[in-house]
């Protein structure tokens, strides 16, 4: 029928596009011209705006500029955050990457044991030696090392965001199944920070950046219309 159709053809579109995406960002991590990776870098926030991505959470868009407004309330001596920041935390995670049914951790958290969690973890931040700041949320439910990474990158730009597509193209992650744990977080930091090293940049973060804005392609959404066949007549 049409309607079975359609659908059928916005599975396979939707397919073909993260494909293609997948092999935008990996074309881009096997170049070390830093001219390109920077115009990729610049394309983010357009790309982000045009490409449609929204949650129950809001926007992709201004979900990011929301996230990294955290970062200077994140950085100096006795930096903490609370919940509501975990919130915008989790609402762009959750919005940039897939939907996991997280938010009602934060729902549940206590305000008092993330402000304190996140002021031990933040306050032993060390790219060399990560594991005491991610170790540091253990006792905050639904703040593995993936929610942590961002919160960790939006403090200091020597830490890059654990998503997907970083972690498909620098490491050779699986598109499923894939480790969220220190280890695979290490691997990838390493190298982002290599990559950094190549294009001169001083801000690993941006490595991260650039392969999400590459993912994104051009942000245009795509749509196939299913037509139907005439029968000769």
């Amino acid at each position: 029928t049409p309607c079975v159709a359609l659908e059928v053809f916005e599975k396979i579109g939707a397919t073909s596009r993260k494909i293609g995406a997948v092999n935008m960002a990996a074309k881009l991590w096997a170049s070390d011209d830093a001219a390109e990776w920077k115009a990729t870098l610049d394309a983010l926030d357009t790309r982000m705006a045009s490409s449609g991505k929204k949650t129950k959470y809001g926007s992709l868009g201004p979900l990011h500029k929301k996230w990294t407004a955290l970062g200077p309330a994140l950085s100096g001596s006795g930096a903490a955050l609370g919940k509501e920041e975990l919130r915008t935390v989790m609402a762009y995670k959750l919005t940039r990457g897939k939907m996991r049914p997280l938010m009602r951790f934060v729902d549940r958290a206590d305000d008092g044991a993330v402000r304190s969690a996140s002021e031990a973890a933040l306050g032993s931040m060390d790219p060399a030696n990560c594991g005491p700041c991610f170790d540091a949320f253990g006792p905050i439910s639904g703040v593995g090392v993936a929610t942590a990474s961002l919160i960790f990158a939006a403090a200091d730009p020597r830490f890059v965001i654990m998503s997907d597509e970083a972690m498909e193209v620098t490491c050779g992650a699986p598109p499923h199944g894939k480790k969220y744990d220190l280890a695979a977080y290490a691997k990838l930091l390493r190298a982002c920070t290599e990559k950094a090293a190549v294009l001169e940049w001083a801000n690993v973060r941006d490595v991260e950046f650039a392969i999400f804005s590459a993912s994104l392609g051009d942000g245009s959404p795509k749509k196939i219309v299913a037509t139907k066949r005439k029968r000769p007549s």
